[in-house]
Formats: C-alpha cells, sequence, structure tokens
C-alpha cells in the first residue's frame, strides 16, 4: 500500500492506470489461487450483457445455509465488465474468490451501459439479475454448496455499480418477495449526486448528459435528491445499509458521501454506520483483494454481514 500513497492525484483517469500497474503483479502471484475458486456463468436476460458468473465457496457455511452476496462494479455507466482484459485480467474474479472464501456464494453480473441504453436500465439489469437468481436457486448448488440460504442475501456495489445499488432501493425496483430477503446493502464509493455546483464534478458532464439526459435529470434521479421524497412506509430496508469509502476518493465522492450519510442518518433517526478503507483511492479498494494488502476494510463488511446473518 505504500505506492498506493505516493500517488497524490485523487483524479480517477490519473489513478487508474497506476493502481493497477501495481496490483496486477500481486494479484498474478495468486493467479492460481484466485483461479482455483469454482466458477459457472449464468445468462439472465437477453443480450451477451445479461450474464452473470457465480463463484461459490470451497465449504459449505459452518452449521448452517450459504449467504449470498451480489457484487455490482463500476465504471460510470460507460465502461465495465465483469472480467478485463490483460493485465487487469484477474479483476473481479479477485473479488469472487474473496468473498466466496470468507463463505458466501458471490455473484457479479455485467450490465448494460451508456450509449447503448440510457437511466435507468442499468439499474433494471442489476434487479434482473437478482431475481433472476432467486428465481432460478438451483445456479447456487454446485458440488458441496446444496444448502443456499435465500433469506440472505447481500447486496454491494462500487462506484457506479453502488449508484446502481442505491437508485435499485430507492425506487424500490425490487419485488417486495426478493426485498424481503436482503439482510444488508453495502455502498462503496458511490457517486450520490451530480450536483457538480455543490460537490464538484462525480460524472464525466457529458456521459451523464447523454445517460439521464441533461445535467438537471442527472441531478433529480441520483440517490441524494431521491432519498428526499421516499415514502416513510419504504425506509425499512435503510436499516440494512453500510456505507464505506476509500481515504483517498476524489474530494467530491467524499463530499458527497458525507452528504448522503447525513441525510440518510436524518431519515432513519440514527447514525447510519460508515467504514473508511484506509489508504485506498478509488481504484485499489477492489484490486486489493486477494493481493495481501489492504484487506482490511472487507474483513470489516464481512463481519458486518456475518453478524446480519
Amino acid at each position: 500500500m505504500d505506492k498506493i500513497a505516493e500517488l497524490k492525484e485523487r483524479d480517477i483517469s490519473k489513478i487508474i492506470f497506476p493502481t493497477i500497474g501495481h496490483f496486477a503483479p500481486l494479484l498474478e502471484e495468486k493467479r492460481s489461487l484466485i483461479l482455483s475458486t469454482a466458477r459457472r456463468t449464468f445468462k439472465y436476460g437477453s443480450t451477451d450483457r445479461h450474464k452473470l458468473d457465480v463463484y461459490y465457496p470451497a465449504e459449505p457455511a459452518a452449521g448452517g445455509k450459504t449467504p449470498i452476496l451480489f457484487f455490482v462494479y463500476g465504471g460510470g455507466y460507460a465502461t465495465g465488465s465483469r472480467t478485463l482484459p490483460a493485465p487487469a485480467d484477474l479483476a473481479y474474479a479477485n473479488v469472487g474468490a474473496y468473498f466466496s472464501r470468507k463463505g458466501f456464494i458471490t455473484i457479479i453480473p455485467d450490465y448494460r451501459l451508456s450509449p447503448e441504453v440510457t437511466y435507468p436500465a442499468p439499474t433494471e439489469d442489476v434487479r434482473d439479475a437478482i431475481v433472476w437468481i432467486t428465481e432460478n436457486s438451483h445456479s447456487l448448488v454446485h458440488q458441496n454448496i446444496i444448502d443456499i440460504d435465500l433469506d440472505s442475501l447481500f447486496i454491494m456495489g462500487h462506484s457506479a455499480g453502488a449508484l446502481n445499488v442505491a437508485t435499485m432501493v430507492l425506487l424500490s425496483l425490487l419485488p417486495e418477495n426478493v426485498e424481503s430477503k436482503v439482510k444488508g446493502i453495502i455502498m462503496i464509493s458511490c457517486p450520490y449526486t451530480c450536483d457538480m455546483e455543490t460537490v464538484g464534478p462525480t460524472f464525466d458532464p457529458e456521459v451523464a448528459t447523454q445517460f439521464f439526459g441533461s445535467l438537471d435529470k442527472a441531478k433529480e434521479n441520483t440517490p441524494l435528491s431521491l432519498l428526499q421524497g421516499i415514502p416513510k412506509d419504504k425506509i425499512s430496508i435503510f436499516d440494512r445499509v453500510l456505507l464505506a469509502e476509500s481515504e483517498r476518493d476524489p474530494e467530491p465522492f467524499l463530499r458527497t458521501g458525507e452528504l448522503f450519510q447525513d441525510a440518510l442518518s436524518t431519515l432513519m433517526d440514527k447514525k447510519v454506520p460508515k467504514i473508511i478503507a484506509a489508504g485506498h483511492n478509488h481504484i485499489s479498494i477492489t484490486f486489493a483483494l486477494m493481493s495481501g494488502q489492504g484487506e482490511r476494510w472487507a474483513e470489516e463488511v464481512v463481519d458486518w454481514m456475518k453478524a446480519a446473518v
């Protein structure tokens, strides 16, 4: 993590390649371990972007059923894939391997991107992937993983992936019979608003305009604004929210994270918990998993999830 600390910049475009360059060799050393995790791919919709990977623990949960974790990656709605080209080809297999080794069936879906689709299609894709899993539970059975806890579902997103998760919850897109199975929601380094005048740039303005229709619509349809209009009978799911962010996230992300935490805490009349990933930047937080460096934040998330089961 010393190399990450040496990166003084916080701008994502300036730290992405140096960060990947640091972690790629570390993950390469663990390639055989990461790829030894059992993985199967399924199609949950009609296009090639409607696929998901399921990573299975090596052993069933001790003394109980095996819980489920969805992980939704980011990419600003314009980029991203559940499998990336070299030298980043072990992302996001490292995420799947890490959490499956902690006892969670881990699912990583692809979703459609801009400019092929606009708001809220990617969020609907994530919703559809989750619903598909609950309706096709046979896909979660593999080798000795046979006792699945469909009532212990966790949903985690990073960056634009967290924006997908937050939007899905705030718009109540999950069917009630699925939402009731959700034990926890983890939102990592989410761009909770596109109000660039207030917090600074959390999105590429051109992408935001194309995706949402305008910058005003982007502001209206991101979580900080959506939270203001949520009905009181829809807030119970926020009892199950954990926020997280990288210590060295871009300043606009940190500001919008603080605003969202304050607003959600006020709504819930209690302090919503947040984990700070010490030493991490916006990219390193996920690339660190299975590297042997900077995994403490994920250990805290695992502890929080296991306490909720």
